[in-house]
């Protein structure tokens, strides 16, 4: 752009140069009140920011840092006084509780067994089903479908493979086991290695049974019945259906060898009902 001063004549320029220079020397000096307080409210924020920025003491109760992790606090004598006080009263109270002691009214643990029987729970009736060969027992559902299907098979083999026993109410227990005890002058050790006591008996779950060979009556319940061929096609087969021999020759309860008595383990509840600990 052209100094438009270059167009004034030069005696002009002086009188223009004179007018002109007061004005900016004023400009200029009215500027320093401004410039004065614009410093100031700038250095006022700046020591606004310094402190908002400085880091804060820790609080009495925050954690201490990996430097000071290890350097214990101030010892209160009062207050150590107080926590062995009560670290002495702890010490005491556990050492009175020794884990040997039992309760006066506590009550022993239930029996895992009695005689050399596991407890069972009773079944109940109104679930059970009677086999088409005897009204008289009456088995878990599917129990009784596998017994049929086994009756059925060992028939087509000419084996006449038969069920006696099944479930069996407490009652029915208590007769076997006290009144024919009685009857025959056993000793309660001695009638337990043949028939379980109330409460303990396989037979109470309905899942246990008795075979028998309808072709040999003097074999039902008696450790000859091993010598039948219904025995032998159970030995064979049994196991297909979900059946083991509850009693075997000297099994670990101390019950008598009874080759007649199976029980079904076939799915999870007997499973557990027999196995479990």
């Amino acid at each position: 752009m052209a100094n438009f001063i270059d167009d004034i004549p030069e005696a002009r320029r002086e009188t223009l140069v004179a007018r002109t220079e007061p004005s900016v020397a004023k400009s200029s000096s009215s500027l320093v009140p401004w410039l004065l307080l614009i410093t100031s409210v700038l250095g006022l924020a700046g020591l606004g920011i310094f402190w908002w920025l400085k880091p804060s003491p820790p609080l009495a109760n925050a954690p201490a840092d990996s430097a000071t992790a290890d350097v214990p606090p101030p010892v209160n004598p009062g207050a150590t006084e107080t926590t062995g006080a009560a670290i002495a009263s702890e010490s005491a109270t556990i050492a009175a509780a020794s884990p040997t002691d039992t309760p006066a009214n506590s009550e022993p643990d239930t029996p895992n067994s009695l005689l050399g029987h596991r407890p069972y729970p009773l079944a109940d009736a109104s679930g059970l089903v009677t086999i088409s060969t005897n009204a008289m027992v009456r088995l878990k559902p599917e129990v009784a479908q596998k017994v049929e299907t086994m009756m059925t098979q060992a028939r087509a083999a000419g084996i006449r493979l038969d069920v006696i026993s099944g479930f069996r109410s407490l009652e029915d227990q208590e007769y076997l086991f006290f009144e024919l005890k009685a009857e025959r002058g056993q000793t309660t050790e001695t009638r337990a290695e043949v028939s379980a006591p109330p409460g303990y008996s396989e037979h109470h779950t309905g899942y246990a049974v008795d075979f028998i060979d309808g072709a040999q009556p003097a074999a039902d319940l008696n450790a000859s019945f091993e010598n039948t061929q219904a025995f032998g096609w159970l030995k064979e087969n049994a196991a297909y259906y979900g059946f083991e021999m509850s009693f075997p020759k000297g099994n670990d309860q101390n019950v008598a060898y009874e080759p007649w008595h199976w029980r079904y383990v076939g799915n999870q509840e007997s499973l557990e009902l027999f196995y479990q600990d």
